[in-house]
Formats: C-alpha cells, structure tokens, sequence
C-alpha cells in the first residue's frame, strides 16, 4: 500500500511550476515590466547633440519664419525614423524568432555595430583637422547641405531632416536592443518613440523655445551652435568611442552569458 501523498498525483490541491520555468516566468515578467531598454535610453542620450542637427536648426532659426521650417524639418525627419522603427517592432511581433536566435543576433550586431562605431571614430580623428576657433579656421566650400540651408525652404527644410536622421549605428542599435527583448507591441512602439523623442530634442525644444521665448531662442541657439562647431571634431570623436566601447562590451557580456 502506498503512503498518502507519495507516488500520487494531486487533483485538486495547487500545481507546481518546475524551478526552471518559474525562473524563465519571472525573467519573462521583468523584461515585459521593464517600460524602456536600458540601451534604448544610452543611445538616445548619445544622439542628442549632433553638430549637423545643432547647425540646420541655427539656420531655421535665423529664417524669417522659423515656425515652418522646424516642423518641416522634425515631421519629414519622423516620417522616416518611425516608419522604419515601426516596421522592425511590428515585423519581429507578427513572426517573432527564437528567443535564442534574438539574444544572439542582438550581440552580434552589437558588436557589429560597436566595431564601426569605433570605426568612424578613428575616421573623423584621422581626417578632420583639429578643431580650432571659427575666426582662425580656414574657409571651405560649403556642402549640398549647407547651400540648402543658407537659404532654408520648407523643402530644403524637409529634405534636411531625412538626410539628417537616416537610422545610423544607434538607432540600428537601439532597435536591437528593442527587438531582442522580445516586448508586446505596445511597449516595443513607446520604446521607439521614446528614442525618437531623444533624436529629435534639439529642433523640439528649439521649436517650444521660439514658441514661448522668440526673443532669447535665437541667441541661445547661436551660443550652442558656436560651442558645438569648436567642438565638433572631439565631440564625435568621443560619443562614437564611448558608444562603440559600450556596444561592443555589452556583446561579449551577451554571448558570454547566452
């Protein structure tokens, strides 16, 4: 005769969940609580100040009628970062794969694209003169779009906010970092917005400035875009040194771990 309650199965009392897949459960929990990547906000931060952004927002401002110019700039620029985030959450939640194949993809292409980003480092530190004051820095001809801004349109305008938020190293990475911890919908489409609202901080705050303070914006920006311009070459060269370290890092701890 067999003891009550060894070899039986319980009918009616409570179920147990093996160890493992309570850890796997609660591992699940956390990255479903978790409202925005870890990642996703570093590399926000690191794409906040970009001299080319700083410069064609300075240039709307100085326009007769910056209002126009700046939406122009900031909804034609949206257009193409969200479509692309949009698409990447959506796709990975229609037909998601494996999670293993997404922890590892995530580090392969954070070390893909944490190598490039040193890459451009090294790039913009070999091939641009050191940065010197604007008076003592030789005059050069201006680029396809510096000309558009010299004169800015509310086409030049739109124009410049797609050639200036084409997805580069971190957005790519930030929509890794999205994609890789497997979010519902709608947390992985506020995560995007959320980087997005990152990337687009200068020409926003630029535009609530001019619409509240038109009288102190233009100076303030000019005084930032001074800064920005004789920084510019140790500005890239450290975001693009620091991101890379941090992407690449963060690979080898994933792959090490996963």
């Amino acid at each position: 005769m067999v003891p009550d309650g060894v070899g039986s199965v319980s009918v009616g009392g409570p179920s147990r969940t093996p160890p493992s897949s309570r850890g796997d459960a609660r591992a699940r929990g956390w990255c479903e609580r978790r409202p925005v990547s870890a990642d996703v906000i570093v590399l926000g931060l690191a794409s906040v100040v970009r001299p080319t952004s700083v410069a064609a927002v300075y240039a709307f401002l100085a326009a007769r009628s910056p209002t126009p110019l700046l939406l122009a700039y900031i909804l034609a620029g949206l257009a193409l970062s969200l479509t692309v985030g949009v698409a990447a959450v959506t796709i990975v939640h229609v037909s998601p794969p494996p999670p293993s194949v997404t922890s590892t993809g995530r580090a392969l292409a954070y070390l893909v694209l944490g190598a490039a980003s040193v890459g451009m480092a090294l790039y913009y530190a070999f091939r641009d003169p050191p940065d010197r004051p604007a008076v003592e820095r030789p005059a050069r001809p201006p680029g396809a779009l510096r000309r558009r801004l010299a004169q800015p349109t509310v086409a030049n305008a739109a124009v410049a906010g797609v050639a200036t938020h084409l997805p580069g190293v971190f957005y790519l990475g930030a929509l890794a970092a999205i994609v890789a911890d497997r979010p519902g919908l709608v947390s992985g489409l506020l995560q995007v917005g959320v980087y997005n609202l990152l990337w687009y901080a200068v020409p926003l705050a630029a535009l609530a400035s001019w619409r509240w303070h038109p009288e102190t914006t233009r100076d303030s920006a000019a005084r930032l875009t001074a800064w920005v311009q004789a920084h510019k070459k140790h500005l890239i060269v450290t975001v693009f040194v620091l991101v890379g370290v941090y992407l690449v890092v963060v690979g080898v701890v994933d792959l090490a771990t996963g």
